[in-house]
């Protein structure tokens, strides 16, 4: 996965014959350069979101963002990866700014009943990653066959985690010993792949916050151990 370089990372390491090498703030045109990485994430997100990958010109990201053209290709090197770049950082702001944050310590049941909370606040409250998710996903299914892989990974990482979780709630006999773990998480995804994308086409179809309520209810009964 593409990550974010951190210009503060040098700091108070040891240098040559045991030295200190002084931690130093970023320069005026290191923060420039990160803010215009910033304007030109941001504008890619809003403007894939609205017209898709394919719809969407270099031009048209770069007068959103108010930076010339060029710059794409200099922070990114194509329009490609600036698409990456933008899928990356929304999931990644999803993982660990709401899912991780949300799911804490928790495992199991617990685990999983917080990560659909998580789901909820990002469909509900951060739409526009969200759609952008989804628009880029069926454009890899579609026209743009080589941005699968991409998505895929990301879905192998996502399962991974939901393995992790449930996989412990066994174990502490939260979760019944007979649940196929791998299976589970898969489903999970599945339907709330499926809420996500049926809310974001047909938001006032259905009572989204009734649909949250029954898929914990029946999630609870379906894993945990018969009473």
């Amino acid at each position: 996965m593409i990550r974010e370089v951190n210009v503060d990372a040098v700091a108070n390491t040891p240098g040559p014959r045991g030295q200190t090498v002084e931690a130093r703030g970023p320069t005026r045109k290191e923060e420039q350069a990160q803010r215009s990485r910033q304007s030109l994430l941001e504008a890619a997100t809003a403007l894939f979101a609205e017209r898709g990958y394919r719809d969407t010109s270099v031009q048209a990201i770069a007068e959103r963002a108010g930076i010339s053209r060029g710059s794409i290709f200099w922070h990114f090197g194509s329009k490609e990866k600036l698409l990456l770049a933008v899928t990356e950082r929304a999931f990644a702001e999803w993982e660990s700014e709401v899912l991780i944050a949300e799911v804490g310590d928790a495992t199991g049941i617990e685990a999983m009943r917080r990560a659909l909370h998580a789901h909820r606040t990002f469909l509900l409250e951060r739409t526009e990653p969200l759609r952008l998710f989804y628009v880029m996903i069926f454009e890899a299914l579609g026209p743009r066959p080589e941005l699968a892989q991409h998505f895929a990974d990301l879905h192998v990482h996502l399962r991974a985690l939901g393995v992790e979780w449930l996989g412990a709630g066994v174990e502490s006999g939260d979760v019944r010993d007979d649940v196929d773990v791998e299976a589970a998480v898969t489903m999970i995804i599945a339907v709330l792949g499926g809420i996500a994308y049926q809310w974001l086409l047909d938001p006032g179809g259905f009572d989204v916050e009734c649909v949250y309520r029954d898929l914990e209810r029946t999630f609870e009964r379906g894993l945990g151990p018969e009473r």
